[in-house]
């Protein structure tokens, strides 16, 4: 994992994760050959492929691996996504020519430090500039998340208090506003904070317990729910990095 602001990008080694879905929509690349993919009902072979949130699915992929993106609703990149390839449909393949330049970038990355994302995101053709055109609240509230160490169970009254609004107003304004539940939101967020701290050489339970989440193994389950990997083996890989 490489990144944790605005989207994540992770280099993914695991092979057929359990079905899942979650609130992220996604970019693979495969590092190798074709990956199979089963979304929904339907199998797709690729070397690259757009899934849109929500979307149950499952993929086995080359020992290579791929590179994956993952934008949530709130990310700037998302009514980009939506709107070059995905247009409100489950998955969208990507063009073996645009897969071809982005394992270039990806490849020449190995002798550089900073992880091509932006040159990557170019070559898929996305930019910030789709704003979501968010009520001011909206961009508040996920600054506000955004900028916590920890996200306490006391979240949605703070917020409330902090906005002078009612628990029940906050969820449907954030649903209407960003197409996901304000819970669903946090959950992701706690997430996101735990993999930042794992990167940082921090054990499983500080790391979950600093993000927000009640035990280890509330995060593990989250951890499984959304990305059909177990905990453990993203706290082993950032451990192997670490090593290097």
């Amino acid at each position: 994992i490489f990144k944790f602001q605005d989207y994540m990008i992770l280099i993914a080694d695991y092979n057929a994760p359990k079905p899942h879905k979650h609130l992220a929509s996604h970019i693979i690349i495969s590092l190798g050959k074709e990956m199979n993919w089963q979304i929904e009902n339907e199998n797709v072979k690729c070397r690259g492929i757009c899934i849109n949130s929500n979307i149950l699915h499952r993929g086995t992929m080359t020992e290579e691996g791929s590179i994956v993106f993952l934008f949530t609703e709130t990310s700037r990149y998302a009514a980009s996504l939506n709107k070059k390839y995905l247009n409100d449909n489950s998955y969208a393949i990507l063009d073996d020519n645009i897969v071809d330049k982005i394992l270039k970038e990806y490849y020449e990355y190995n002798n550089n430090i900073e992880f091509p994302d932006a040159m990557i995101l170019d070559i898929c053709g996305l930019d910030a500039k789709d704003s979501h055109g968010y009520d001011k609240r909206i961009d508040d509230i996920i600054k506000y998340i955004n900028d916590l160490d920890t996200i306490e169970h006391t979240i949605v009254d703070d917020l409330c208090k902090k906005l002078y609004i009612s628990k029940s107003r906050l969820s449907h304004l954030f649903k209407e506003q960003t197409k996901m539940t304000l819970h669903s939101y946090l959950a992701f967020e706690k997430l996101r904070k735990t993999y930042g701290y794992l990167s940082k050489g921090m054990n499983i339970t500080d790391a979950c317990i600093l993000a927000g989440f009640d035990s280890p193994s509330h995060c593990a389950s989250t951890c499984k729910r959304m990305f059909g990997i177990s905990l453990r083996d993203v706290h082993k890989k950032f451990k192997q990095i670490a090593s290097k």
